[in-house]
Parts: structure tokens; C-alpha cells; sequence
């Protein structure tokens, strides 16, 4: 009798763990909240709040809203699941500040883009030339630029492709591909 109680609890704890789904799996969406502890994240599927406080961030990238984010997790998709990592895209936060140059017109002015998260944009000391709104390209250190280019009594939209790039010293640079226009990010 106490050798069948023994298989029975045995059978059935077989049965728990193999019900019991701890495989890795990954989430990817946008991220729209984030605190010391927690990532929000947003798909089509839905959006799920994760616990990152035993996640290694190592390549999280300050967890800006609107990145595109990946977090790995294992068991059920659920709210408040732990994440065992959460990773960003290293562009979307490289591109996040003020990009400028001297202003040609004035000698102590600058000019430029601020970059912001989820997407937005606006131009520094710049009246005809208003950027509006940016997106990650798809290849690292690229992004989208987008705006209106205002003058003659008309107004342009454009699209400029930029590359991000970051020299021995640590210093960004932002190149416009189309006109070769370098601008510096600013120390925050």
C-alpha cells in the first residue's frame, strides 16, 4: 500500500512538472513604459508588463519609450512575467538628443535636429527647414529623418536618410546622406 501512495505521488508530480511549460520564449514590440523594475511592451498580440528586476539589461539602452524591444521569458505570456533578458536596439538610443552645427548666420548660434522618443522630432534654430518626426531604418546606425521644408510660398515634405556614427574619442556624428550636412550630439 505504501509503495503504491509512493508511485501514485510520483506519477502525479511527473504530471505537474511536465505541465509546467519553462521554455524560453521571446516577446518583441515597443516599448510604451518603463520603470526601475518593469518594462511595458506592446504588440499585436497585446500589451504585456514584465518584471526586469533579475533581467540582465546589459543591452537595454536605457529602456526608451517607443524602442523597438525584445525581452526573453519563460513560461506562460502573462502580466508581470519575469524577464530573464531585455534588449534594445543600440540605434534607437545612440539617435535620442540634440544633433548640431554652427550656424553659418550666426557665428555664436547653433543649429540642428532634436531627436526625441517614439519618434518625434523638431529642428534647433532652423525656420525653414522643419524635421518632425524620425524612425529607425532597419541597419544599425541608421535612421529616417522626416519634416517639410518651408520657403517660396510652398512647403516640401522630405525624407532624409542619416547615419550614426561614433569616432575614437566617443564623439556621435549624424551624417545627412543626401547633402553630406555633419552635426555633433551634444553632451547631456
Amino acid at each position: 500500500m505504501k509503495r503504491m501512495k509512493i508511485m501514485v505521488a510520483a506519477i502525479a508530480l511527473c504530471g505537474l512538472a511536465a505541465c509546467s511549460d519553462n521554455t524560453p520564449k521571446s516577446f518583441t514590440g515597443t516599448i510604451t513604459d518603463a520603470s526601475m523594475n518593469t518594462v511595458t511592451v506592446e504588440n499585436a498580440e497585446g500589451t504585456f508588463t514584465f518584471s526586469t528586476m533579475d533581467a540582465d539589461k546589459s543591452e537595454a539602452n536605457g529602456l526608451l519609450l517607443g524602442a523597438p524591444v525584445t525581452v526573453n521569458y519563460s513560461g506562460k505570456l502573462e502580466e508581470g512575467a519575469a524577464a530573464s533578458k531585455v534588449a534594445t536596439d543600440p540605434t534607437y538610443a545612440e539617435a535620442v538628443g540634440n544633433w548640431t552645427m554652427p550656424d553659418p548666420i550666426d557665428p555664436d548660434g547653433v543649429m540642428g535636429i532634436r531627436i526625441m522618443v517614439e519618434g518625434e522630432a523638431q529642428s534647433i534654430n532652423m525656420a525653414t527647414l522643419r524635421y518632425t518626426s524620425w524612425e529607425l531604418q532597419g541597419e544599425a546606425g541608421k535612421i529616417l529623418l522626416k519634416g517639410q521644408s518651408i520657403g517660396n510660398g510652398q512647403t516640401i515634405d522630405f525624407t532624409e536618410t542619416a547615419t550614426i556614427a561614433k569616432d575614437a574619442d566617443g564623439i556621435y556624428t549624424l551624417t545627412i546622406e543626401s547633402n553630406g550636412a555633419v552635426y555633433t550630439k551634444a553632451n547631456e
